[in-house]
């Protein structure tokens, strides 16, 4: 990105700087974003025509900042100069391009399944994953405009999204059946070397055995993926509401193996949003390249539930910057929650908010929300083979840093991934995190609250 930001990406970054101040007219009228020098009485914001740089570091608050766009060798992000306050680097511009996901565009960093990837991000260089970045940046701006408003006797209102945090829990439900044939066949083709295993012989040899009678004879014992009673019950223990995403059929392997129109679908949807929880659509691997395919899944979740839907996340995380979104939103969804990395828990935009995508083809602000997504269960356990201890730490600096700006911080695990087999004493990992953050007080919300939080 080389040159500095135009009419409209300028106001991409306000719109959002103003979910933590109120960005008056007043204050609005007194901004100037230029390479020239500030004339007096002005809040000025230095323009960069440079591209961006990951070499330079500013102080805040004994936090080191990347400095993605410097333009002279100040080592403080602003001062006083007479009447005016001085931004002496590209601030906005940096706050710009982590946001709207400008390293992304065109982007041939992608993995097999044509995701963006965490390794060669900038947040992979900078080491800034769990860090977002963007609500330092707002901090710094915000800290800029409350001294000249301050100085010139000018009305400043900070804000905050959530008093604490927000956390939003929720599930994709890719399948509910573990006693089924094609997992049972695919356990004995792991064995036989066919399938790569995914843990020791001797386990996998005791899972396969205790598939073979409930594969084939329905009802012989509980089915560990059908665990939506037991989910709820450990939610519902603190409080929380939780938004589940249900995956449709469009003739891919990876698509779900249940139909959204079978009567124990159909009853499980009834007994979500009798609870207060929120359905929604979790997108095959077609629907995010494909329109009809979209509308047609679209169509048949509606069929199904009760309520709206308005809110969706991309299956496997697949997603093409901003064609996906462009997608989502030409189909009534309202919000979409899938832009976390796959390989690494943290901030794919480098923000702890919801915001609005921008669409750089027509370069322009989208109207569909996203909700970026914090941490997701194969992350922490697949991509990096944490231990469970690792995996407290990390929820904690994630809260850590969500909770010092008010956001929203994204919770997936899914329904399906309760295996003790392969994952010993996984029920009780998540018991006890369920526990650990419920003893943050958050604000447990579904997508529709937030949407209704952001009216």
């Amino acid at each position: 990105m080389q040159q500095a930001l135009n009419h409209n990406q300028l106001e991409y970054v306000f719109f959002h700087l103003n979910q933590h101040i109120d960005l008056s007219d007043e204050i609005r009228n007194l901004i100037r974003y230029s390479k020239e020098k500030p004339g007096s009485k002005l809040l000025s914001f230095r323009a960069s025509n440079n591209t961006i740089s990951l070499n330079s570091q500013i102080a805040y608050k004994d936090e080191l900042i990347p400095n993605l766009f410097p333009l002279s060798d100040k080592e403080q992000w602003f001062d006083p100069e007479g009447e005016s306050v001085v931004f002496h680097h590209d601030i906005l511009k940096a706050a710009f391009y982590l946001l709207s996901a400008y390293q992304e565009l065109n982007s041939e960093n992608t993995d097999h399944m044509g995701r963006f990837q965490f390794n060669g991000s900038v947040q992979e260089q900078l080491q800034i994953v769990q860090k977002p970045i963007v609500n330092y940046y707002f901090n710094i701006i915000s800290d800029g405009i409350e001294l000249f408003c301050r100085t010139h006797n000018i009305a400043f209102k900070r804000k905050r999204l959530f008093n604490n945090f927000g956390f939003m829990l929720t599930h994709d439900v890719d399948r509910v059946d573990y006693f089924h044939w094609r997992e049972t066949a695919y356990k004995i083709m792991q064995l036989a070397g066919l399938k790569k295993a995914h843990y020791n012989k001797k386990r996998l040899f005791k899972a396969t055995l205790n598939a073979i009678l409930p594969t084939f004879f329905p009802g012989y014992k509980q089915d560990p993926w059908w665990n939506f009673k037991e989910l709820r019950k450990l939610e519902k223990a603190h409080n929380f509401k939780s938004a589940w995403y249900f995956l449709n059929r469009d003739g891919s392997p990876h698509d779900a193996k249940y139909y959204l129109e079978e009567t124990r679908i159909k009853q499980l949807i009834n007994n979500l949003e009798a609870e207060d929880c929120e359905v929604g659509l979790h997108g095959s691997i077609k629907t995010a390249s494909d329109r009809k395919a979209m509308q047609k899944a679209k169509k048949r979740i509606d069929a199904v539930a009760n309520q709206a839907i308005v809110g969706t996340r991309q299956h496997f995380l697949k997603f093409h910057y901003p064609a996906t979104l462009q997608i989502q939103q030409d189909n009534g969804l309202q919000y979409d929650t899938t832009m976390g990395f796959a390989e690494h828990e943290g901030f794919r935009n480098s923000y702890c908010y919801p915001f609005k995508p921008y669409d750089h083809t027509n370069d322009q602000m989208m109207q569909i929300w996203e909700f970026p997504l914090t941490i997701m269960d194969t992350s922490l356990f697949g991509y990096r083979n944490l231990n469970y201890n690792k995996m407290r730490t990390s929820f904690e600096q994630l809260i850590k840093e969500i909770r010092q700006f008010g956001g929203l911080l994204v919770m997936l695990w899914h329904n399906c991934n309760f295996d003790e087999y392969e994952n010993p004493g996984i029920k009780a990992y998540f018991t006890s995190q369920l526990e650990a953050i419920a003893n943050h007080q958050p604000e447990s919300l579904t997508g529709k609250d937030v949407l209704l939080k952001l009216a």
